[in-house]
């Protein structure tokens, strides 16, 4: 039988730690990734756990280097960042991208600098739209 190579799940906050910095250094051996972390920071051994885990789940894949492995991300970081965005819009918002933008002026969280943002972007979109 054929196996069929598993979507990549969501990843814990530990994990989308990890790969943040994975995905900055596009390669990195194992001390590479540790030395990315502020002080103090995790221990070698915790972070060597979490990238197995991330290979494990289809995110990290490796090359061998004499004896040492290097890492690099399978899945790119606007990949995850979209199907992320795709569950948060179908899971909270009702598959609906306008009700997650409503939220988002409503909630008393953004700056006047966002939101400014959020209007010009969502402006455009809709110029974008119109053109024919």
């Amino acid at each position: 039988m054929k196996k069929t190579k598993k979507q990549p799940t969501e990843l814990t906050r530990a994990e989308l730690e990890v790969m943040q910095h994975i995905w900055r250094l596009q390669k990195a051996f194992l001390g590479e990734v540790v030395e990315q972390f502020t002080e103090p920071r995790p221990a070698y051994t915790t972070i060597s756990t979490v990238i197995r885990t991330l290979e494990t789940k289809g995110f990290v894949r490796h090359d061998v280097v004499g004896k040492s492995h290097r890492y690099y991300p399978a899945v790119s970081k606007e990949n995850y960042r979209s199907r992320f965005m795709q569950r948060v819009v179908s899971n909270f918002f009702n598959d609906s991208p306008g009700q997650m933008l409503s939220f988002l002026a409503e909630s008393g969280t953004l700056t006047v600098e966002q939101y400014e943002e959020l209007k010009r972007v969502a402006r455009q979109i809709a110029g974008e739209t119109g053109k024919e």
